[in-house]
């Protein structure tokens, strides 16, 4: 569906400026975006890389366990289907990288996630709670350090790169209940339609 999105968009682009006689001008701009849009890439790829190295050791060294292990009150609230260990220190680690504002390392541990989470719902077409549950939180978790924001706007050249970090934290905790809420009133309302 995106690829149709992203050729409409150039279509239409080349189109309107055929139509205004500025089809130099968005070759150029065009152009300029496919370089600034590889050097933000690259720019991404070294904290990625870190934050990647930083959960493996991490759960090589058993510390994802013990953090699991002190969390799991809070994942048995959110999350009260069983779920195996491994499916539940996988989510955690996604979670994690989420609220330390390592937002695409987490999507590598958020499908990882996904995968294990649809094995124990025996690759059903219709997601589970559980699923929905982990979707909701993990795209709306708070981050404490939003690092990808900061770096992009310090190298947009933001005098105080640093100064979302209060809003990042008040808008991410409040999104992140509603979702919640929104997922725990869902999962109610499912459990009635087949108790009935």
């Amino acid at each position: 569906m995106m690829n149709y999105i992203w050729a409409g968009m150039i279509a239409f682009g080349v189109f309107f400026a055929v139509i205004n006689q500025k089809l130099g001008e968005f070759t150029d701009g065009l152009m300029s975006s496919c370089t600034d849009a590889v050097y933000f890439v690259i720019g991404l790829t070294g904290i990625m890389a870190v934050w990647s190295g930083i959960m493996n050791i991490a759960k090589q060294t058993g510390l994802i366990d013990l953090v699991a292990k002190k969390v799991m009150p809070l994942m048995k609230c959110l999350f009260p289907d069983y779920l195996k260990k491994d499916t539940i220190a996988m989510m955690l680690m996604s979670f994690a990288a989420n609220l330390f504002g390592a937002g695409n390392s987490a999507t590598v541990f958020a499908i990882k996630s996904m995968e294990m989470l649809d094995e124990e719902n025996g690759k059903n077409k219709r997601a589970s709670n559980a699923m929905c549950m982990f979707i909701a939180v993990n795209m709306s978790m708070v981050q404490l350090v939003p690092i990808t924001v900061i770096k992009i706007r310090s190298d947009a050249g933001s005098v105080n790169s640093g100064s979302i970090i209060i809003p990042a934290i008040i808008t991410g905790f409040a999104g992140m209940i509603a979702s919640i809420l929104v997922c725990k009133y869902y999962e109610r309302k499912d459990r009635r339609c087949r108790v009935s």
